[in-house]
């Protein structure tokens, strides 16, 4: 099963960057495709996540595949370009990642996520 640990701490920096208490860049590095790395996408099927674990942690791994797919892979933390530039190239500035972070939180109910992890 997956490490629920990491599960709660890639879920609350989420939730920080997106209230802004976390700056764009920290929340990158700090982040560093966890959706991926971790297998969420199921792409590693010895680290797949079994089903019986699924049902308590499928809104966890929904959440960060919205963030990573939505926000981490189009994100922009270059200075020199304008948000117009970013727009046109289908990337987002870093207030924009940051917005669209908050808005998928609130749509998936970050913090019912949260409950439902810790109470396993």
């Amino acid at each position: 099963m997956k490490d629920e640990e990491a599960f709660v701490e890639m879920t609350r920096l989420v939730g920080s960057f997106a209230v802004g208490a976390v700056a764009a860049q920290d929340f990158i590095g700090r982040y560093s495709n966890f959706y991926y790395y971790d297998a969420l996408d199921g792409h590693e099927a010895s680290s797949a996540l079994q089903p019986e674990h699924m049902q308590r942690l499928g809104r966890a791994v929904e959440l960060h595949r919205r963030i990573q797919e939505e926000v981490v892979n189009r994100i922009s933390l270059d200075a020199g370009y304008s948000v117009e530039a970013l727009k046109l190239a289908g990337r987002l500035g870093p207030s924009e990642a940051q917005e669209l972070a908050l808005r998928i939180c609130a749509e998936v109910g970050i913090e019912a996520i949260l409950s439902a992890i810790r109470a396993a």
